[in-house]
């Protein structure tokens, strides 16, 4: 009997120590999951932003190439592509004036066969007394004048065959009509507005930049662009550096890359990001990394063991999505980018995503 006493003791204290790392497990929170990315040294060049607004590389207003009834105007809305009819003009009265001239042509054709068939009779009869040399010099003269004749209607029929093509307005390059200014039916003079043409693909943003940094903007230059909902690395294609008397800045013209016809438009406003001062090598982090909290601003630093170290850090310039820092921070570290408002002091992490570094941010020290 005490055996068996002493035996179920012994289970009862192999059962309770079995059990106490499994309550221990329990009562310890979870890991964070967190994304990281790597500290690293980037070119940060110091901006200020200045508006700016998206206009059409090429807009043309469309206008009537001869006087006369409008056949045809495109409507606010209609792609057109180069090349295309965009406005026309009834070309009946000018097909009437071509085929008079094509009559008088044919006229002036009999004529000067006529004359040549004298001329070359009177020329025959030159050593005679039948034709006298003042005959033979009126006939040449005349044959000449009808020649002459002739020579100016295939001009006219030329310039009426210019006025016919230039009855129908082609557009120059692709777009979409924006505005519609005259109606088919309309007699128009040459030269009115009809209608106006603007490319959405080829797009440019003029920004009026303070004269005081105009030292820092260069001609070919990359400058970001941003709107609230999207960035894009426009390149500065000319400068007006006059300044303006009341505003003292001066017109930087920025051509925009191709994907951002798809995300803005013509009369949109931007954010232009102008330098003020030479770009440094700075240590950098992604914005989401920075915490932000009352008592300062820190990220945190993820260890070997995967736990959260929180770091004290100071802000400095920043460049796109990356922002200096200054701290207890080394080329490399592991810092929390999604996730990091989560995290404590010490707490334990599960990484979720591969570690990398930002696009362009890792210092190449080979």
């Amino acid at each position: 009997m005490p055996r068996i006493h002493v035996s179920s003791r012994l289970t009862s204290l192999l059962v309770s120590a079995a059990l106490v790392p499994c309550l221990v497990a329990a009562q310890q929170p979870p890991a964070k999951i967190v994304q990281v990315a790597q500290v690293a040294f980037a070119e940060v060049t110091p901006t200020v932003s200045v508006p700016g607004t998206i206009y059409s590389r090429n807009e043309l207003q469309i206008t009537a190439g001869v006087a006369g009834r409008l056949s045809m105007v495109a409507e606010p809305g209609t792609l057109i592509e180069k090349g295309e009819v965009v406005a026309s003009i009834d070309q009946a009265a000018l097909l009437l004036q071509r085929a008079e001239q094509e009559a008088l042509l044919e006229r002036a054709e009999i004529s000067l066969r006529q004359l040549e068939s004298q001329l070359r009779r009177q020329r025959e009869l030159a050593g005679s007394s039948l034709v006298s040399e003042f005959e033979l010099e009126q006939t040449e003269a005349n044959r000449d004048l009808a020649q002459s004749d002739a020579n100016i209607t295939r001009v006219r029929i030329r310039q009426i065959d210019e006025q016919i093509q230039r009855s129908e307005t082609r557009a120059n390059f692709s777009g979409v009509v924006v505005e519609r200014i005259r109606r088919e039916g309309e007699e128009v003079a040459r030269g009115e507005p009809l209608a106006r043409l603007t490319d959405l693909q080829n797009l440019e943003v003029r920004a009026f930049v303070p004269l005081k940094h105009l030292s820092r903007t260069t001609v070919g230059d990359s400058i970001e662009v941003n709107t609230s909902d999207a960035s894009h690395d426009g390149r500065i294609r000319a400068l007006v550096p006059t300044g303006d008397i009341r505003s003292q800045t001066f017109e930087a013209i920025i051509d925009l890359p191709e994907p951002a016809t798809g995300t803005w438009t013509v009369g949109q406003l931007v954010s232009v990001a102008v330098p003020i001062r030479s770009s440094e090598l700075s240590l950098t982090v992604p914005r989401d990394a920075l915490v932000l909290r009352q008592g300062g601003q820190f990220v945190y630093r993820i260890n070997d063991e995967n736990k959260a170290e929180r770091i004290v850090v100071d802000t400095g310039d920043s460049h796109g999505e990356l922002i200096a820092v200054a701290g207890d921070l080394s080329e490399g570290d592991r810092i929390a980018v999604r996730g990091a408002e989560t995290l404590s002091d010490g707490a334990e992490v599960r990484i979720v995503v591969a570690e990398t570094a930002p696009a362009g941010t890792v210092r190449d020290d080979a």
